[in-house]
Formats: structure tokens, C-alpha cells, sequence
């Protein structure tokens, strides 16, 4: 079992829950301010991932069939339809109610994607996989567990249940990691942050409510990056 997937979901999960109990003690605008802030923060990381970048035009053919893909899909319509189920559960047992609906899906699913499917979190659940290092994930726990108590803060308890989703998709990252790595190389892991990257700032622009991308359609594309990466260095 990955000890860094266990503690960065564990920060995230502890996070929210400090957050959603105490973030009230902060005035309105300071959680305001904290929620923006991460999704800044998040363009910024997406931009420096961007560096990595090694062949254009697959990152972009990915980020375009993976697009086709989730919207074929309908991921985010999924993600939303099981977000709102959970919503209405988690304010039945704490007897509270956001008043816009639509616009506090699109938050969360905005979040659960910053959390799920950063560049960060991936490699290092696949590198504790293929070398038991869990340095990355132990790193990105002390961030997750600030982020997660300022949007539960803002947001409430529901953001303690992305911990959930997070421990499920990155073990299954590490236990995958055997059969995934040795099949990369350097190259097409560059190609693959710059696609996070992409992710990331797509991520950043929703939480900052500049653009409501559905940006859980773009989930596929960080699956077929590197097959695409190295197609297009082979034969183009």
C-alpha cells in the first residue's frame, strides 16, 4: 500500500474538515480571497508545467480527441449528477442549503479536478509505484491540506469527500505503475505535464470563475497523451 496516497488523501480529508468547521471563524472576504487564490495558483503551476512540453502537436491532438472523448462520455455530466446526490445527502445531515445549486457543482467539480488529476499527484502516485519513493506525494500533502481547508472554508464539508475519489484514482495509478512506466521515457512524460499543465490552467480559470470549461471532459486526454507523443515522434 502507497503511504504517500494515504497521507495526501488523509491531509485532504482533514483539511476539509478543519475547514468546513473552523474556516467560519475567518471573515467572509479572507475565504474569498483564499479560494481565488488557489485557483491562481493553479495557472500559474499549469503555465510552469508547460515547460516540459516536447512535441506541440500531440499535446494538442490529445487534448482534442480526449475532449471528443469525455464529451462522447459525458464525464462531467456524471460527475455532476453524482456531486449534487452527495450535496443533498451531506445537507440533509447538517440540516444547511446553498442557494445556487448549478453554480456550487461547477465548484466542486472545478476542485475535485485540481485535487484528482494535477500532474504532481499522478507521477507521484505512478513513482512510489514503480520505486516506493513517496517523497512527491508527501509534498503535495502539505499543500493539499491548506488548499482543502480553504475551500472547505468557502464551500463547506462536501470538499472533505474528494478525498474519496483521490485515495481511489491514484491507488489505482500505483498498482498500474508496473505496467505503465517501463513502456515511457522522458520525452513523452514531458509531453504528459505539459497536458496537466493545460489541465491546470483550464482548472485554475473555472475556480476563478474566468471561463466554466467543462474541463472533466478533458479527463481522457492525460490517458492518450504519451501513446500519442511517441506515435508522432515515431512516424512524424
Amino acid at each position: 500500500m502507497s503511504i504517500g496516497i494515504i497521507v495526501n488523501s488523509a491531509c485532504v480529508l482533514i483539511g476539509g474538515l478543519l475547514g468546513s468547521f473552523f474556516g467560519r471563524l475567518l471573515p467572509v472576504k479572507m475565504r474569498e480571497s483564499l479560494y481565488g487564490l488557489f485557483g491562481y495558483c493553479s495557472i500559474i503551476i499549469g503555465i510552469i508545467l508547460l515547460q516540459n512540453i516536447k512535441s506541440m502537436p500531440a499535446v494538442t491532438l490529445a487534448l482534442i480527441l480526449g475532449t471528443i472523448i469525455g464529451e462522447a462520455l459525458r464525464i462531467e455530466d456524471q460527475i455532476n449528477f453524482a456531486s449534487l446526490r452527495l450535496k443533498t445527502l451531506i445537507e440533509r445531515l447538517t440540516n444547511t442549503a446553498a442557494a445556487d445549486n448549478d453554480a456550487y457543482i461547477s465548484r466542486f467539480v472545478g476542485l475535485l479536478m485540481l485535487f484528482c488529476t494535477g500532474s504532481t499527484g499522478i507521477l507521484g502516485a505512478i513513482g512510489e509505484g514503480v520505486n516506493g519513493d513517496s517523497t512527491v506525494l508527501l509534498t503535495k500533502s502539505v499543500m493539499d491540506i491548506f488548499a482543502a481547508f480553504a475551500f472547505s472554508a468557502h464551500m463547506g464539508p462536501m470538499i472533505a469527500c474528494i478525498a474519496i475519489p483521490q485515495f481511489l484514482f491514484f491507488s489505482i495509478l500505483f498498482w498500474s505503475a508496473g505496467f505503465i512506466m517501463p513502456l515511457t521515457d522522458s520525452l513523452m512524460i514531458g509531453d504528459f505535464m505539459a497536458c496537466g499543465g493545460i489541465l491546470a490552467i483550464i482548472t485554475g480559470f473555472r475556480i476563478c470563475e474566468l471561463k466554466d470549461f467543462r474541463v472533466a471532459n478533458t479527463l481522457p486526454a492525460l490517458f492518450i497523451v504519451m501513446p500519442l507523443s511517441y506515435l508522432w515522434r515515431t512516424y512524424c
